[in-house]
């Protein structure tokens, strides 16, 4: 069901399309914001999208220059130090420049993209994190970093600039075909691939192993930096999202030994930030030490939630500043989450990114 070319009519075929006409040689941006995709309930079939795997792991923008790349988190922080063993996409893309959207991914023994593989990573990046938000490590990053159990890959999904030309303007067929054209698939760099037409048949398939969704992406889609647009929608299979922390409650049964019993959590709707729970579980002793030690800077005088949590403890309301990933397992009528579980700091992300 896999594809890698698309014709001029935005349909898959077996070969590769004819480049579109050269755009004027520019010097190439230094940083771009991802388009994001907006969410919809239910999957479908469609001849005029192709579907792609949420792989579930860590968006990032890779630069190339002249045999170097540099990686960049939607937010602009930079993860190049972080992941070391994709220092070689260079060698593996047959450019001089380009820019390539995309995630890093961790795969388990199985095979499987594993989120919770990155999460090492993820902490020492947001530990690393100072007043200036631009500190790395000091020491070589090869003697500070956890190992991966399983894999490490940079999975590309677009190209948006490529030799001296932005493909921005071009429909994403265009993109995909110079995509696949220019990059040599290996263990830690590859082309997405994707399914043509059954959106529906490619979801069953991700719900049966257990994946994170699916993306639909229409074909003559344009990339519009910044912005979630509805030319690409996701549908999840599992139930995780991003959330913003706005303080932590001390005290109560949820949590023992300190140094706080939850965070309260919360979500950006229609410009205000709204409290959609608190997470205790998913985290350990030395993990919650290091987090209120990240969250103290951040301590404010008053909520920072719309309508305040009403919690009969002590709370310390912190300043929506810090992003973390969590699991759960439905949202209840009142837009709370159920059951929640931290997976991982998101050092990565934005909080004005957080939208429910």
């Amino acid at each position: 069901m896999t594809r890698s070319s698309i014709d001029d009519t935005g349909h898959a075929i077996a070969t590769h399309a004819a480049s579109a006409t050269p755009s004027m040689l520019g010097r190439m941006p230094s940083s771009i914001s991802p388009m994001m995709a907006a969410g919809t309930p239910d999957p479908f079939d469609s001849p005029d999208h192709i579907f792609e795997l949420m792989w579930g792991g860590v968006r990032a923008m890779a630069y190339v220059s002249d045999g170097v790349v540099r990686l960049r988190a939607g937010n602009g922080r930079d993860l190049t130090p972080y992941f070391p063993e994709l220092l070689c996409i260079p060698d593996r893309l047959n450019a001089r420049e380009a820019i390539l959207d995309g995630e890093i991914v961790a795969t388990n023994g199985e095979g499987h993209p594993d989120f919770d593989l990155l999460r090492a990573r993820l902490h020492m990046m947001a530990t690393a994190v100072g007043p200036d938000r631009e500190q790395v490590p000091q020491l070589p990053v090869q003697f500070r970093l956890k190992k991966v159990t399983g894999s490490l890959s940079f999975q590309a999904f677009d190209l948006l600039w490529l030799d001296g030309r932005s493909l921005e303007d071009r429909p994403l067929w265009q993109r995909k075909n110079r995509l696949h054209d220019h990059l040599m698939a290996g263990a830690e760099f590859a082309p997405v691939d994707f399914v043509d037409h059954e959106g529906i048949a490619f979801y069953a398939a991700v719900i049966d192993r257990r994946l994170e969704g699916v993306v639909a992406k229409h074909k003559q889609s344009t990339y519009t930096r910044g912005r979630t647009s509805r030319e690409w929608l996701e549908v999840r299979a599992q139930q995780s999202g991003d959330f913003v922390i706005g303080g932590y409650a001390i005290g109560g049964s949820h949590r023992r030994g300190e140094p706080f019993s939850q965070l309260l959590l919360g979500a950006y709707t229609q410009g205000r930030f709204e409290y959609v729970g608190a997470v205790s579980g998913g985290m350990s002793d030395k993990e919650a030490r290091e987090l209120v030690e990240l969250l103290e800077p951040l301590h404010a005088s008053e909520s920072p939630f719309f309508d305040p949590p009403p919690l009969a403890r002590l709370m310390y309301w912190t300043r929506p500043d810090m992003v973390c990933h969590v699991r759960y397992s439905e949202w209840s009528p009142d837009a709370h989450l159920r059951f929640p579980i931290f997976s991982a700091l998101r050092p990565d992300l934005a909080a004005a990114g957080c939208v429910i």
